[in-house]
């Protein structure tokens, strides 16, 4: 059972790298065109609803239960600080990645539909968002990634007192 839950925690891992990564690629392609754009930006949101969301739940729901599995991990400080990114990534790519790409779809179709000035200056703001929240997701997740591998101490716990005899 462990091994699987570590297979579906990789697979999590790598799928979110990826989907991250992807939605990256998408953000820098300049689109000259608002139909180009409005593509552009339902592809991101794609990828986001269909690749990230379901990548990321995989990989927090497998590392609970591989948790949960064996607590006594809970005592190494490495893997409380993989949970507190965990949460930040989790965070970041619920908010800054997923609902900026939400929020850029909806301004390319008033990018179409009636373009000002206002309009590409809020998508260009929220595209450098959505790119900014993929960047430090992948740089939060990297870092999990490093604690896992390396596994260091980071300190130690203090010994209760013992008692004078």
């Amino acid at each position: 059972m462990r091994t699987l839950l570590r297979l579906l925690h990789l697979l999590g891992g790598v799928g979110f790298a990826g989907a991250l990564a992807a939605q990256l690629a998408i953000a820098s392609v300049a689109a000259d065109t608002p139909p180009r754009l409005l593509a552009a930006r339902d592809i991101a949101l794609s990828v986001s609803s269909n690749v990230v969301l379901p990548a990321l739940g995989l990989m927090v729901l497998s590392g609970l239960l591989l948790l949960a599995l064996r607590p006594a991990l809970i005592e190494q400080r490495w893997l409380i600080g993989k949970l507190l990114i965990g949460i930040a990534v989790c965070g970041i790519a619920l908010a800054q990645v997923h609902g900026a790409a939400r929020q850029a779809r909806t301004l390319a179709v008033q990018a179409l539909t009636s373009p000002t000035d206002a309009t590409a200056a809020a998508l260009a703001t929220v595209l450098r968002s959505e790119r900014l929240g993929a960047w430090s997701a992948l740089a939060l997740a990297v870092a999990a990634v490093s604690l896992a591998l390396w596994r260091p101490r980071l300190g130690r716990r203090a010994e209760p007192p013992t008692p004078p005899p």
